[in-house]
């Protein structure tokens, strides 16, 4: 692959190498992807999912506390060129020196519910990404394994502020319909979906219909393509099959607003092609191969998430397209 900036918006790596009790720098291949494999792909910025699987606020707390201290004490282990992406200089400096970039995002907030001073905590921690939801609901919104109607709460409409005023992204990927529109509705920065897939083409609930593909895009946001076979189709299983998804977001919310989010260790099952990092060039390839010229191509694998994530860093408002 021709040396291009790639981002990948969403993997569980950090959960599963902890819960196998493994280092998630280089792990002999226990994990979809680890840091040496990574550094193989520089420029590349990696979304690291924070995920804890218990919905108590006080339990998910320090399950998520307990993920953050994992991530720093492996990061210690002389890993001083991996960057942690705080602001927009570290931001600069994986993409001029081919470094490899972490973002810290948090995946289901609920250890914000009835302690939003904790979005602070976690800005001072590291993170830059938050999504309101995994699939059940919380106090700040419905998820999307709830009532679609079940929107934001007035704790999370408050929520969508501070973590605006911090300069911080917020993910919709999992939350509910309503409270979908209710983010769209509220927010003046970038909205990203950092892994979901088309409904249209596959018809799973965790897939945005085409009206949200085309708000995403109005607001300048980005859509992360999943490589879940489940979100993609028991027939777009493959690298053509993400690139399938890839092109309907096109033609629903414009060539900006498409990206890659792979759920790598967030999943059993892979598509056909693809193990880990390799990947990401599988699909560039695939892009070049259905006319996308380089600079297209570019887009896709990383420079639009590198846009929103350049903005909601600065605070800058992006332009909403009509």
């Amino acid at each position: 692959m021709k040396k291009i900036l790639s981002i990948d918006a969403h993997c569980d790596t950090v959960l599963k190498s902890y819960r196998q009790g493994v280092t998630f720098l280089d792990n002999g291949g226990v994990t979809h992807i680890d840091i040496a494999g990574l550094k193989t792909i520089k420029p590349h910025i990696q979304f690291l999912a924070l995920f804890c699987d218990s919905f108590k606020t006080s339990e998910h707390y320090h399950g998520v506390m307990e993920l953050i201290d994992y991530f720093y004490r492996e990061l210690s282990q002389g890993q001083r060129d991996v960057v942690l992406i705080e602001n927009n200089d570290n931001l600069a400096s994986c993409v001029e020196y081919d470094r490899l970039g972490i973002i810290l995002a948090v995946e289901g907030a609920y250890l914000l519910v009835d302690n939003l001073h904790r979005i602070e905590e976690l800005y001072r921690l590291g993170v830059r990404c938050i999504s309101f939801t995994w699939n059940p609901g919380n106090g700040l919104s419905g998820g999307i394994g709830d009532s679609s109607d079940k929107g934001l709460t007035m704790q999370g409409k408050a929520a969508v502020k501070k973590i605006n005023d911090l300069g911080m992204l917020i993910d919709v990927s999992h939350i509910s319909r309503k409270g979908f529109w209710d983010i769209i509705e509220l927010t003046d920065r970038p909205v990203i979906a950092s892994h979901s897939n088309c409904l249209s083409i596959c018809r799973h609930v965790r897939n945005l219909d085409d009206r949200q593909l085309t708000a995403l895009g109005k607001l300048g946001g980005v859509i992360g393509v999943d490589f879940v076979p489940d979100f993609l189709g028991s027939d777009k299983s493959s690298v053509s099959g993400i690139a399938d998804h890839i092109e309907h977001i096109i033609e629903k919310a414009g060539i900006d607003s498409v990206g890659l989010g792979s759920d790598f260790d967030g999943t059993e099952e892979l598509p056909r092609g693809i193990s880990g990092a390799e990947g990401f060039s599988k699909i560039y390839e695939e892009l070049l191969k259905r006319g996308y010229g380089d600079l297209e191509a570019g887009k896709i694998m990383g420079g639009n998430f590198h846009r929103v994530i350049k903005q909601a860093l600065a605070g800058d408002i992006p332009h909403q397209g009509g």
